[in-house]
């Protein structure tokens, strides 16, 4: 199975993710409203 675009998304800071999918993406943290992309797994 293939993922494409995936995207996950800190709002201000509510919330916080360490990864879009098992250990890829990068962490969406601070105050602000933070996205974080993978194009496409694996």
């Amino acid at each position: 199975m293939k993922f494409h675009d995936l995207l996950v998304v800190s709002l201000g800071g509510q919330g916080q993710y360490e990864h879009v999918i098992n250990n890829t993406g990068s962490p969406t943290s601070g105050t602000t409203t933070v996205p974080s992309n993978v194009v496409s797994f694996p």
